[in-house]
């Protein structure tokens, strides 16, 4: 078998560069067919490394070896680069034997090496690991302990199986299918829209980049919610918002609500719940949820920010896409039963990727639980939020960052192709005779077609003249290059909080994209 043929054998054309959360997925089975097997116990485990950040196998031991930097991942490809199996307690060997499995990057070759333990148990360690992780492991048959027993002789005694003879037909068991004909017949309540156009009903995953502003927009979210005012340019019916700040605390959350709020006719804040601590999500976490819900008269929006706060640990042996399926499906089913929305932020990888949705870090057992996804990115255009769901239609909205908050500047490509025509217009401007596409083309850095598309549009809107021979040049009196509008924000301070101090997340956010005229954001 070649090199080429055992990656794509074994690693399905991954690479730890394109998905390194699938080569995890690879390690998890290693390590559970091990464990299943009941020959040995194993673990997943992280190797050190070298000053580069690679690997070093030859100072592996029991006492250098680290655990994984998190239970549902990778943190990045530097880690699962580092990433092995450990097997101990093994049948017929030493106690102190260990041996230490990993998969080659590059050639998808298995690996295996002692690094504890007397020489002689190697050769007979190695056999036992390569025919458990050869084969299935042998069903586990059930046996009922002492009360388990006698619970289930009670329940034969309860309910005795019916006679041979008895031809009584058995109760009909109530049906959850439905024709389709009579499907078409019900009627529904409409969906609730909570942020009209970005969150429904339901559960929504939001993920960005730290420091990126996550929890400035989900903090918009609550206030626009508990003081029926606006976020990202709509209007949101007046409810009761709950607002799970699990990475900050009270002094910082003021601070925060401070630089968003106007100084003068401030809304009334008494709507938005606020925590900062809670527990998981296995632990009372939908209880604490359930305390809120029926504390107040109209629940409609619940922000757990971060996921990473409240998610339950990974159950040893569980497969990855499971535990991140289970981590959100409690939150799911709530939102659904009580027809709220849930909003839960979260991070994303640090590689790009051609569909939005498998940004978000961990595997799609994540994005599989959620009724909509929203990506808050930047590129090289300036932010944008990226969004689809179930009850949402995908969306790509250009946004700007200022004072605190987050507005929407238009659709992606209409922002883009705007500052396109900024640029045309200033050629034009500045241009001592009429100009060519190309011309144009090549003092912009614009690909032709893209310029002349423009142009034509430009043309009918007054914003170029065609003169003969295909040349374009500036209208009379053609207006200079537009300059950024007023902002809608409050009269506020950005940068500096109630005490004069510097707020250093706004710093971080600012820059990259031009302003746009935006109505005014709160009502008082």
């Amino acid at each position: 078998m070649t090199v080429a043929q055992r990656k794509q054998f074994i690693f399905g054309g991954l690479s730890a560069a394109d998905d390194f959360d699938g080569i995890a997925s690879i390690y998890y089975g290693l390590h559970d067919r091990i464990f299943d097997w009941g020959h040995a116990v194993s673990h997943i485990v992280v190797a050190p490394a070298k000053e580069d950040g690679q690997p070093d196998w030859e100072r592996a031991a029991p006492e250098t070896l680290e655990q994984p930097s998190s239970d549902s991942g990778p943190a990045d490809m530097a880690e699962v680069a580092r990433w092995a199996v450990l097997v101990d307690e093994i049948d017929g060997c030493d106690a102190k034997t260990s041996m230490l499995l990993w998969l080659d990057p590059e050639t998808a070759e298995p690996k295996v090496a002692q690094i504890a333990g007397p020489d002689a148990d190697g050769e007979i360690a190695m056999r036992i690991i390569g025919r458990d992780i050869g084969a299935m492991p042998p069903p586990k048959e059930y046996k009922p302990g002492p009360l388990s027993a006698s619970l289930l002789k009670l329940a034969e005694k309860m309910n005795p199986p019916p006679a041979a003879n008895d031809n009584k037909p058995q109760a009909e068991k109530p049906s959850a299918f439905v024709d389709a004909e009579t499907l078409l017949g019900m009627e529904f309540s409409p969906i609730k829209y909570v942020i009209p156009g970005f969150v429904a009903e339901g559960l929504t995953l939001l993920g960005g980049r730290p420091k990126l502003g996550k929890s400035w927009l989900a903090l918009d979210f609550g206030i626009a919610v508990a003081s029926g005012g606006l976020s990202l340019g709509v209007e949101c019916e007046q409810g009761d918002a709950f607002y799970l700040a699990l990475e900050d605390n009270q002094r910082r959350l003021q601070d925060r609500l401070k630089v968003v709020l106007p100084k003068f006719h401030r809304p009334d804040m008494s709507r938005l719940s606020l925590l900062t601590e809670a527990p998981k999500i296995n632990a009372g976490l939908i209880d604490t949820l359930e305390a809120w819900r029926t504390r107040v008269s109209n629940p409609r929006l619940i922000i757990v920010d971060t996921l990473a706060m409240v998610r339950a640990e990974k159950k040893r042996n569980q497969d990855s896409y499971a535990a991140d399926y289970e981590a959100l499906s409690p939150l799911q089913r709530y939102a659904s039963v009580h027809r709220l929305a849930i909003v839960v932020v979260t991070h994303v990888r640090k590689a790009e990727a051609e569909d939005p949705l498998e940004m978000i870090s961990g595997t799609n057992g994540l994005t599989g639980a959620a009724d909509s996804i929203m990506i808050l990115n930047r590129t090289a255009d300036g932010p944008k939020l990226y969004g689809r769901g179930r009850d949402v239609e995908e969306v790509e909205k250009a946004l700007k960052f200022d004072g605190g908050r987050w507005s929407v500047l238009g659709d992606v490509d209409d922002v883009k192709r705007s500052g396109e025509r900024t640029q045309i217009i200033e050629a034009l401007r500045t241009a001592t005779s009429p100009m060519k596409p190309s011309e144009i083309a090549e003092a912009t850095g614009m690909k032709a077609p893209n310029v002349s598309y423009l142009l034509r549009k430009m043309v009918a809107a007054g914003e170029a003249v065609k003169d003969g021979y295909g040349t374009y040049s500036s209208p009379p009196s053609s207006p200079s290059t537009p300059s950024s509008s007023t902002s809608h924000y409050p009269p506020s301070s950005a940068e500096v909080d109630s005490d004069g101090e510097n707020l250093k997340d706004l710093e971080d956010l600012k820059g990259g994209t031009p302003s746009s005229d935006n109505q005014q954001r709160r009502t008082a």
